[in-house]
């Protein structure tokens, strides 16, 4: 896209910006100007002559000179076009301004005008001939500013103009005729400047089909085309950075009115046309802007028949079967045949691992050759076909062959990097006189085979992964070949007799570490053995040995090499265990939230160490004797503390051995949460409506009231009894999880940390669940309901009733399981079940009221085929009995398998009988059974399920 503007008075700025932004974001865009070439004027008083590119503001209208005669005025401009050819115009505008105005009270028309060329005759009285009357602008009147702009849009005027292919376009300024000679109208104005933004529409070249490529086609020789096909053009666009996309357009030669528009995205089906059938196709390119003109014409014609046979295959060096061929990583040559089909033109093949390609035949009918590493060893396979003119394939033929294993066995021993590593051979096939290697950039080494084995010395330059060429020779013929992977480390090597994954020492313990090379010229080591690196010189030979007194726990030692121009190796790392002389202590309960801990409450401790020959652990919890503890021939034990006061608690602890020695002394601090501690009674579970009594006893000194919440509701206050303990009563209302939280508050206003205490509460309700689907059966079905109590041990019983019926009682399971009760349906619609439990005390738990629906499908039973059990047999006759469902039943209508409806009526007590026998053993039935009322309306659909047995 290319725009063609200019800077404009302010009053312009608006119009031109909206242009601006108007263009997408992925267009390309350049500016520049449309080219003012010449601009002449007209002078009345001078009729037989003009004045071109004078340094004057241009004149228009009648101006009276210094000695008094007047001088009307034309002026003329001329822009070069040229930069626009090939362009469309989007938008263009024209601005100017008045420089000078005579009388800004006189009334004055200014005309714009199209006119033919400025030429070397043109003068007053042959003035250019004026073809288009562009703008009529009125001045003079009190709605203009004066001197004023003068703007209009020029997009037509120019694209009129790039259509005709004119080269340069000419625009006179002047007033209209009528006003002409009024001296009042004289004026000057700026040059016009225009402003445009115009596009290169993209064009279509290279029109061909693609996959193989054949070319655009003639009506007299078209392209040859498969059932889908794969248009392709190219889209040319002048604007850099345009996108441009592409249009294609098809039609049968015979019926163009059958023309359709696509666009292809990787193939484009044309199975709909017949064999043989000539299609025109155009393709067109587009950009953000504008579609470029269509192509010329290509012509394909269908051909839908592929080859019909398999072409030959057939290889020297792999020959087909079972007889290994060629060797690894050996170059084979494959021959293809289309055994003088002459619409065979080339040849597809691919293997199992996934290469493909396309060969052409050296003539039609004729043969190709397809030089082939088979990469697999073992069994390998070609899949080849024929391939015609359109891009048809003919069937595949596979060929299988097998690949000599021929290639070396290799092991490499790897040294490091600029020091010798050792590179083994073992021949995979007799006769092997020599083996090779290469590194990349290297020339190949070879070695003589002895007994079928060779080994040599190789020297990697770099670390990382590696790539080695290996190579099997007959004398000097190559046999098998192929590239082996080796990972070459520079890291040094780390040894230790003492510090090491098989033995942890104790901390105190002294030993060393040797740090060997796996890279030559190095003259230190660096290793990092906590949270800095440190240095140590190499001796002679490269290595280096570092002294070093334990510390105690998990060391991951790093080192890496120094050479002597500063580089550095990979690093290594080497791990072990140091095992701390003072044991260590832990109390788990601390982690929780929230906490559980506090004064009085009983506190689990783990004593650990690592110690050999440990016997168990000598400990003084916050000042008060020393107690003793067994480890039990484990590396820890667990001790039970009571914390007297919150706060820091101190455990001084030390490791016994033995030998009767003991272990330094480990102090471990642990800090008591000073919430309350709150108990409850009854103890366990609290029940929904059931009073508990919770009592919250003092974690600091000197308590004299509690805050306290239950459930998040409003906080409350309770004064600290003599005992600093203070007691208060709730009874909860919801179930499942609730919580108190206390802070206590001391005499002198200090104030406990937050104990958040949670409790379980039981549902004082029956639950109830049903295993009915809601299905729209109708009365004399039987629903099946659980009840169920979170109060199993102590409701013995259930109370109930169906809607306004009478009360029953049902025993409570002892098992802890649901308590299952039937209840038939005797009433349409929305029916409720109010359950109650009773407990061995007498307390009766509130209702619960469970809604179900019935609804008014017939009821439906048989003695001999049972709903959805494996019954009867084929011929053997069953009786259906149809009843319930609603009151009113007059009839009922049935059918089997959504076969025939067949209508029965119903008995005075609306009940029906039907008999019915099934055909077949094993099969399946559906009976589908629908009331009817003598109102007219019909019941729901009952569906029964007749599963037919053997009849034995």
């Amino acid at each position: 896209m290319k725009r063609l503007r200019r800077a404009i008075p302010v009053t312009v700025v608006a119009v031109t910006a909206a242009l601006l932004t108007t263009s997408s974001p992925v267009s390309a865009a350049t500016s520049a100007d449309v080219t003012l070439t010449s601009w002449s004027y007209l002078d009345s008083q001078n009729p037989r002559a003009k004045v071109t590119d004078a340094a004057v503001t241009p004149p228009v209208g009648t101006s009276n000179d210094d000695a008094g005669r007047a001088h009307t005025y034309r002026s003329y401009f001329t822009y070069d076009l040229t930069q626009l050819k090939g362009t469309v115009v989007h938008s263009s505008y024209l601005s100017t301004t008045e420089e000078t105005v005579a009388d800004c009270s006189a009334p004055a028309t200014i005309e714009v005008w199209r006119t033919g060329p400025v030429r070397d005759n043109t003068t007053w009285l042959r003035p250019p001939a004026e073809l288009e009357k562009l703008l009529t602008a009125k001045r003079g009147s009190a709605g203009y500013s004066c001197p004023s702009y003068l703007g209009f849009d020029m997009a037509a005027t120019l694209n009129a103009a790039l259509g005709r292919r004119d080269k340069s376009i000419t625009l006179e300024l002047r007033v209209t005729a009528d006003q002409e000679a009024d001296t009042r109208t004289g004026r000057t104005f700026e040059k016009p400047a225009i402003g445009a933004t115009a596009n290169h529409p993209p064009t279509a070249t290279n029109l061909h089909l693609a996959y193989p490529d054949r070319p655009c086609g003639t009506l007299a020789k078209p392209t040859p085309a498969a059932r889908n096909v794969v248009f392709a053009a190219t889209a040319k666009d002048a604007d850099e950075g345009d996108y441009p996309s592409l249009l294609y357009a098809l039609w049968p030669v015979d019926n163009p009115d059958q023309r359709r528009e696509f666009r292809d995205y990787g193939g484009t089906d044309l199975s709909q046309y017949a064999h043989g059938t000539i299609l025109a196709w155009q393709a067109q390119a587009s950009d953000y802007y504008d579609a470029g003109p269509w192509s010329r014409t290509c012509y394909l014609v269908m051909d839908r028949n592929a080859p019909a046979n398999p072409p030959n295959v057939s290889s020297r060096t792999y020959p087909e079967g079972d007889t290994p061929g060629g060797g690894t990583g050996i170059e084979g040559t494959f021959r293809f045949d289309g055994a003088g089909d002459r619409d065979v033109v080339a040849f597809a093949w691919r293997d199992s691992t996934g290469n493909y390609g396309t060969i052409p035949a050296k003539r039609p009918g004729g043969k190709a050759i397809l030089k082939y590493t088979p990469k697999p060893r073992y069994i390998s396979e070609l899949y080849v076909a024929s391939v015609d003119a359109a891009g048809n394939r003919g069937p595949e033929k596979t060929y299988q062959f097998r690949v000599a294993e021929t290639a070396p066995n290799v092991a490499v021993t790897v040294k490091g990097v600029g020091l010798p590593s050792t590179i083994s051979f073992v021949a995979s096939k007799p006769g092997t006189t020599a083996f090779g290697y290469q590194l990349k950039d290297s020339p190949e080494v070879r070695l003589p085979a002895v007994d079928g084995k060779a080994s040599g010395p190789i020297t990697f330059t770099a670390s990382g992964g590696v790539e080695v060429a290996v190579r099997s020779y007959a004398k000097n013929k190559l046999i098998g070949q192929e590239t082996v992977q080796v990972w070459v480390t520079d890291a040094p090597d780390v040894e230790s007799a003492e510090f090491n994954l098989d033995t942890d020492q104790v901390a105190g313990k002294t030993g060393s570490f040797r740090f060997i090379p796996h890279s030559n010229d190095v003259v230190a080591y660096e290793y990092n053995l906590g949270d800095e690196w440190k240095s140590i010189p190499a001796a002679d030979d490269d290595t280096a040995v570092l002294e070093w007194t334990a510390t105690p726990g998990w060391h991951s030692m790093a080192v890496r090499s120094v050479r002597s121009d500063g580089s550095t190796s990979m690093v290594a790392t080497h791990q072990f265990n140091i095992i701390d002389t003072r044991p260590t202590a832990y109390a788990h309960e601390l982690d929780s939230w929230p906490r559980r801990d506090g004064v009085g409450v009983p506190l689990g401790i783990e004593l650990e160490s690592q110690l050999p020959n440990l016997t168990g652990f000598a400990y003084r919890f916050d000042g008060g004797a020393e107690q003793t503890v067994s480890n039990e021939g484990n590396t820890y034990a667990l001790i039970t503390v009571t914390p007297k006061h919150a706060g820091d608690n101190v455990l001084v602890l030390q490791a016994l051995l033995a030998d009767g020695t003991r272990s330094p002394v480990t102090t471990s601090t642990f800090a008591i949460w000073s919430g309350p501690v709150v108990t409850y009674t009854p103890e366990g579970s609290g029940t929904v409506g059931r009073p508990a009594t919770f009592t919250f006893s003092p974690g600091l000194p000197d308590v004299a009231s509690y805050r306290y919440s239950f459930n998040g509701a409003d906080e409350q206050t309770i004064a600290a009894g003599p005992d600093g303990t203070a007691t208060v009563t709730y009874t909860p209302v919801s179930w499942g999880y609730n919580e108190v939280q206390v802070t206590s508050v001391g005499a002198d206003g200090t104030e406990s940390d937050l104990r958040m205490q949670p409790f379980d509460v039981r549902d004082n309700k029956v639950d109830v669940y049903s295993t009915y689907d809601w299905s729209r059966v109708g009365i004399g079905y039987t629903g099946y309901f659980y009840f169920y109590t979170q109060l199993f041990g102590e409701v013995t019983e259930y109370h109930y009733r169906v809607n306004d019926g009478p009360e029953q009682v049902l025993p409570a399971s002892t098992d802890g399981a649901s308590t299952l009760v039937a209840v038939p349906f005797e009433r349409n619609g929305t029916n409720t079940l109010h359950v109650q439990s009773l407990t061995a005390g007498g307390e009766l738990s509130p209702v619960t009221d469970y809604d179900f629906t019935v609804g008014t499908a017939p009821y439906v039973v048989s003695a001999e085929y049972p709903d959805g059990t494996w019954s009867g047999g084929g011929g053997v006759p069953g009786t259906f009995e149809f009843s319930g469902g609603t009151a009113g039943i007059v009839s009922f209508s049935w059918r089997i398998d959504g076969g025939p409806s067949t209508d029965v009526p119903a008995d005075s007590s609306g009940k029906a009988t039907i008999s019915y026998t099934p055909a077949q053993d094993y099969e399946t039935h559906t009976l589908s059974v629908t009331g009817h009322k003598a109102d007219g309306t019909d019941t729901d659909a009952a569906s029964y399920s007749i599963y037919v047995s053997n009849g034995g």
